[in-house]
């Protein structure tokens, strides 16, 4: 019995040890993504970009309904860095964007800054749901030198 418990103990202190040494040589800590939400027609700033939702093209097929294919739901942004450079951006979400060769991130890179545009969803989420609020689309956007 002492010796079970002996061995228990040193484990214990043999596996806390190793944990903390492999943690604390962890150096950079990753900067979290900006979240945004936007309505169609919304726009919000971040740093020197303007961001529009012009517009959310749904045909991600309901719950309980039967469909010839999966769909996807496109969000279209329209994108302003520095007040003059002006882009429309597609970010697709579901199973047929990959059909439709559509992603659900865009890289933007202007002079010496690199923007990341990524779309977590776009609700309500018809798969999951019959409610019919207002659409939104949440997006993460991260910038990088």
């Amino acid at each position: 019995m002492c010796n079970f418990v002996y061995y228990e103990t040193a484990f214990f202190f043999l596996i806390s040890g190793i944990l903390l040494f492999s943690c604390s040589g962890s150096k950079s800590v990753a900067t979290p993504p900006h979240a945004i939400s936007l309505q169609v027609n919304e726009k919000t700033t971040y740093k020197n970009v303007v961001i529009t939702l012009k517009e959310i093209n749904e045909s991600r097929c309901p719950m309980n309904a039967r469909c010839i294919r999966a769909g996807e739901a496109v969000a279209v942004l329209n994108v302003v860095v520095d007040g003059k450079t002006e882009r429309n951006v597609q970010l697709c979400t579901g199973v047929d964007c990959e059909r439709r060769s559509l992603n659900s991130a865009y890289a933007l890179s202007l002079e010496d800054q690199k923007y990341l545009f990524r779309l977590d969803s776009i609700t309500p989420d018809p798969t999951k749901t019959l409610e019919k609020p207002v659409q939104r689309a949440y997006i993460s956007l991260e910038q990088s030198k």
